[in-house]
């Protein structure tokens, strides 16, 4: 149980939402340098950093009890797909043609149905204690929600870790440890300090913001593998 008073609780809330403000800045960011250069990467990996941004500020409401069904359920459908959106970026780096396109594919139905089945199982109010979201969603929800993020994630790690080592682009360590800080997140909640939580999801979105900000260029040459480093 927690036990901070009503100041103590709408502190750390403010804490968290600015955590969330951080976040949203970061993706800006990203989208920024989109803009500029028009690689489809960034956007993807700017528009995954708005989705964190979005359920971290989720996580603030629940902190303080508020935790409507509409807001639960948004909440699973989004922590999803962010993972999703990411590996969209990871995927436009990495592969082309046929194999890009089945990932998207992937990607877009498997999301679709994680939309469908939030709307039809009901997430109950129980998943909040302590105002920290457990995790503990009915089944289906489960089954759904490790289709679209074992792996994404793992498209992110696995392809960060090959292109740093094959390629010697170490800042795509960042997107690895970044994934794997939020991916482990939730497993803070079991310590005694369970906001702890929430600043490891920050220090995911910070390392993967630095492995965001510096994408190596595709070689228009290849045929397949992972980035190459700029000429």
């Amino acid at each position: 149980m927690r036990e901070e008073g009503p100041l103590g609780s709408a502190a750390v809330a403010a804490s968290i939402a600015a955590l969330s403000g951080v976040a949203l800045f970061l993706s800006l960011l990203v989208l920024v340098r989109f803009r500029r250069n028009r690689r489809r990467a960034q956007l993807y990996f700017g528009a995954g950093l708005l989705l964190v941004s979005v359920t971290i500020a989720e996580e603030a409401l629940f902190y303080v009890g508020v935790t409507p069904e509409v807001l639960l359920s948004s909440y699973v459908v989004l922590v999803a797909a962010l993972v999703g959106v990411l590996s969209l970026g990871s995927a436009e780096l990495s592969w082309h043609g046929w194999r890009k396109s089945l990932w998207f594919l992937y990607v877009g139905v498997v999301s679709l149905a994680m939309v469908v089945v939030a709307v039809l199982v009901p997430v109950p109010a129980s998943v909040v204690r302590d105002g920290v979201f457990t995790g503990q969603l009915p089944p289906l929800l489960t089954a759904v929600s490790i289709a679209v993020t074992v792996p994404s994630a793992m498209l992110l790690i696995l392809g960060s870790l090959y292109g740093a080592v094959r390629e010697h682009r170490w800042n795509l360590l960042y997107i690895a440890l970044g994934t794997i800080v939020i991916s482990a997140a939730g497993a803070l909640y079991v310590t005694a300090f369970p906001v702890s939580l929430y600043y490891a999801e920050f220090l995911g979105v910070g390392l993967l913001f630095l492995g965001f900000t510096r994408l190596p260029r595709r070689d228009p040459a290849a045929t397949r593998g992972f980035p190459t480093p700029p000429s």
